[in-house]
């Protein structure tokens, strides 16, 4: 089975809020497949983040992150290891924070000083895709500038929303401007059953064979979402970004990372997106980012 991996490579062309517990709050006035254009600053913990092979080449690989706390951006495992499966170096590493366009207005990269990746990581499935990096100095929060609320638990995930300037197809070009889009939460048992009939439709097995012929079940660092309506996803560019619930609270839950999908965005109707869970790391975030803020 093939799994894509959602990074793209280019050539590259104040109010403060206390550090108390206060998250997942909308600021001031990029795999996503049938999106709309998202308000500035709309969601201020989006991280966008370069990987350059080395400091001197001019292509990098672009995906998504979450602010998390003042030092810490979750992310995407695949975002930060290489085709051979070594972790790239973190001063290789740039991380941008308060973007609205992606390449078309000028911002400060902010450094990586560490970069930790699930050990289990596995590239054939993207099981344990999930990486926390370390920026090299603390940021301050500001209206454009906040970290996202972390999850205790993962209810109500009827509604859920992607975010990120990743391409807007299959064969498109990364978008400049950031995108969301809304997106539906599917049970691991209805994930499994998308997941064996695109299998057989593509592999010309008939359906009636479901139950004599065993398909490796969705591993259990994932959840899967898509929008039922119009198929909206995320795309490539859009991996380690953001899968979030806003609670009736008002407030933003990263309920899970962009990781990958069956084919590319767009060019099945019968597939959904994969998201790691980031409930399943509650234990290793609160090790290495302990003000990361965890609410009900």
């Amino acid at each position: 089975m093939r799994v894509f991996l959602l990074a793209c490579v280019f050539l590259v062309a104040a109010v403060n809020f206390s550090l108390a517990c206060e998250c997942g709050m909308e600021g001031s006035a990029g795999r996503i497949y049938k999106g709309s254009k998202v308000r500035a600053h709309k969601y201020p913990w989006l991280a966008h983040i370069r990987s350059y092979t080395s400091r001197n080449s001019r292509s990098f690989s672009q995906c998504g992150g979450s602010l998390i706390d003042e030092q810490h951006i979750a992310t995407a495992a695949h975002c930060v290891v290489d085709g051979d499966g070594y972790t790239k170096d973190a001063s290789n590493v740039d991380v941008f924070l308060g973007k609205v366009k992606a390449f078309s207005e000028y911002s400060e990269a902010r450094s990586v000083s560490e970069i930790w990746v699930d050990p289990n990581y596995n590239r054939k499935d993207l099981s344990n895709d999930f990486a926390i990096l370390t920026l090299s100095e603390p940021v301050k929060f500001n209206q454009q500038i906040s970290p996202v609320c972390l999850p205790k638990n993962e209810s109500g995930l009827s509604k859920l929303t992607v975010s990120g300037w990743g391409t807007t197809s299959a064969h498109s070009d990364s978008s400049d401007t950031l995108l969301e889009v809304d997106v539906s939460y599917l049970t691991h048992e209805q994930c499994n059953d998308i997941k064996t009939n695109f299998l057989f439709k593509q592999n010309g097995i008939d359906l009636s064979l479901k139950g004599l012929i065993r398909i490796p079940e969705v591993v259990e660092t994932h959840m899967c979402a898509i929008n039922k309506q119009t198929m909206g996803d995320a795309c490539s560019g859009d991996s380690g970004g953001p899968l979030m619930k806003k609670g009736n609270n008002g407030l933003h839950y990263l309920m899970g990372v962009v990781s990958g999908s069956w084919t590319e965005c767009g060019e099945s109707t019968d597939t959904a997106g994969l998201y790691t869970r980031t409930l399943y790391y509650k234990d290793t975030i609160k090790s290495i980012a302990p003000n990361a803020c965890w609410k009900d």
